[in-house]
């Protein structure tokens, strides 16, 4: 009842600091998201496999979350089973000591800190910032301080999981042998194929 009362006036404010300005579009962008909810075709999400985005056969509608009367925000695929074997294609190209073995290929922590510190940079920049602010809010209902919070919190975590912390992630271990100067040593790093399942807003 407390939030159904509150609706309104937090509604307006979300349509107020939705009209804040992004002064340019970052080069890579594919999409403004000024225009996500009142452009009469919705931006359409593509499926990325194999280094390629891919269309499906079936797509969800995403409504606007802020008016119901408003043209959808996008679709998502809707990718259905039987469109899935390049999907399984790709992870059956991935070897079983996977693409991040610390023995095989320990330049990846070093390219994958570089990555995080880069991406953190870019996130910090107000610009960009503001791009994935105003993404987040056409897509959730939040605030613009929600939104932002969001995006400095990921860009604080990738400033700090650049350099080594990624290193870190294969940490090794040692165990004791039965006599002097036998022992036992590991990484852990992920082992073949990984699927990672994203926070639902990021």
């Amino acid at each position: 009842m407390m939030l159904s009362m509150r609706l309104p006036t937090s509604s307006a404010a979300l349509r107020r600091n939705s009209r804040r300005c992004i002064t340019s579009l970052p080069s890579w962008a594919t999409l403004d998201p000024t225009s996500l909810g009142s452009a009469t075709t919705p931006h359409s999400v593509t499926n990325l496999v194999n280094g390629q985005w891919t269309t499906p056969a079936k797509s969800l509608i995403i409504p606007n979350p802020m008016d119901k009367d408003a043209p959808p925000v996008c679709t998502v695929p809707d990718t259905q089973p039987e469109e899935l074997t390049p999907f399984i294609e790709s992870m059956n190209r991935i070897p079983k000591s996977g693409v991040h073995n610390p023995l095989k290929n320990g330049e990846r922590y070093l390219q994958f800190g570089e990555i995080s510190r880069k991406a953190g940079a870019a996130l910090s920049d107000p610009t960009i910032a503001e791009f994935f602010i105003q993404t987040i809010q056409k897509t959730v209902p939040k605030s613009h301080a929600q939104a932002a919070g969001e995006v400095k919190v990921t860009a604080d975590f990738l400033n700090n999981f650049g350099g080594d912390n990624v290193r870190f992630l294969a940490r090794s271990f040692g165990v004791p042998g039965d006599h002097y100067g036998q022992f036992s040593n590991g990484h852990r790093w992920p082992y073949g194929p990984v699927a990672i399942i994203a926070p639902f807003n990021f």
